[in-house]
C-alpha cells in the first residue's frame, strides 16, 4: 500500500468513525432537546440545539427558528428566526422552507404598502418591482398579465430593469403572447446601454439559435456573453467556456466582435 493510499484509507476510515460516533450523539441531543421543550425547559433545549444548528442540522435550525419566531423562552426576534429558517431551507428541509415563506410573505405584504403607491404615482423602479411581485406572487396572488403591464410602464420611462423584464416577458410568454423578435429587440436595446442581465439574456437567445442572427448566432452569443461575464455574470462566464470549445477556429472572429461591442457599448 502506497503512502497516498494509506493516507486516503486513514482519512476515509476516520470520516466513517466520526460519522458513526457523531450520528448517535446528534440523535441523542435532538431527543434531549425535544424532551426539554416538552417540559418547557427552553434553556436546556437551546443548549442542545445550538451546537446542532451550527453543525448544519436542518431540524435544529428549524426548531430554533420557531422559538425565536414565537418568542418561546427567548426574546421574539423575526430576523434571527429568518436566519435559522434560511439555514434549514438551504438543505431543502420542508418545515424550514414553509416557515421561511411565512416570514417572506409578511415582508412582501409590507413592502407592497409602499411599492404599489409609488408605482401608481409613476416611479419607474417601483413599477418594475411591482411587476416582479405580480409575476412571482410576492405578497399577493401571482398575475402575469399585471406583471406585463407594469413592466411596460417602467420600460416606457426608460428603466433598464423594466425593459429587460419586458423583453423577458416577450421571450417566455409571461402575461403576453411569446414574441422572440420583440424579446431580442428589447434585450439588444438595454444591452447596448450597458445592462448586464440583458447582455446575458440576449447572449442566451443567440446561444439557443432562436435569434435573428442566423449563421452568426454563435459569434454574437460569444460577444454578448463575454461582456456579461466581464461584469461578473457567472452563468455567462460558464457559457463562454462552452462556446469557446464549440467555435474552435472561429474564436478569433468571435473575439473580434466582442472587442467591437466592448468599445461601442463603453464597457
Amino acid at each position: 500500500m502506497t503512502s497516498i493510499t494509506r493516507t486516503l484509507s486513514h482519512a476515509l476510515t476516520g470520516a466513517l468513525i466520526c460519522a458513526l460516533l457523531t450520528t448517535p450523539v446528534h440523535a441523542a441531543s435532538m431527543k434531549q432537546a425535544k424532551k426539554a421543550l416538552a417540559a418547557n425547559d427552553v434553556e436546556t433545549a437551546l443548549t442542545e440545539l445550538q451546537p446542532l444548528a451550527r453543525s448544519g442540522n436542518a431540524e435544529a435550525n428549524n426548531m430554533l427558528g420557531e422559538l425565536y419566531m414565537d418568542g418561546t423562552g427567548v426574546a421574539q426576534d423575526t430576523a434571527q428566526a429568518k436566519a435559522y429558517f434560511e439555514a434549514g431551507a438551504r438543505t431543502g428541509h420542508l418545515a424550514s422552507l414553509q416557515n421561511l415563506n411565512v416570514i417572506l410573505d409578511a415582508e412582501y405584504r409590507q413592502e407592497l404598502t409602499t411599492v404599489r403607491p409609488a408605482a401608481e404615482a409613476g416611479d419607474s423602479k417601483a413599477q418594475t418591482r411591482l411587476g416582479r411581485m405580480y409575476e412571482f406572487g410576492y405578497g399577493q396572488t401571482a398575475n402575469p398579465s399585471d406583471a406585463f403591464t407594469w413592466y411596460q410602464k417602467a420600460a416606457a420611462q426608460g428603466d433598464l430593469n423594466g425593459a429587460m423584464n419586458l423583453a423577458r416577458a416577450h421571450n417566455f410568454g409571461i402575461g403576453t403572447q411569446q414574441d422572440l423578435v420583440k424579446a431580442e429587440a428589447g434585450y439588444l436595446s438595454a444591452a447596448q446601454q450597458g445592462h448586464v442581465d440583458s447582455m446575458f439574456f440576449l447572449g442566451t437567445m443567440h446561444f439557443a439559435q432562436i435569434s435573428q442572427a442566423g449563421t452568426d448566432a454563435d459569434r454574437q452569443a460569444y460577444a454578448w456573453l463575454r461582456l456579461a461575464a466581464d461584469n461578473g455574470h457567472a452563468a455567462a462566464a460558464a457559457m463562454v467556456t462552452r462556446l469557446t470549445l464549440k467555435l474552435g477556429d472561429q474564436v478569433p472572429a468571435a473575439e473580434a466582435l466582442y472587442k467591437e461591442f466592448k468599445q461601442t457599448n463603453g464597457n
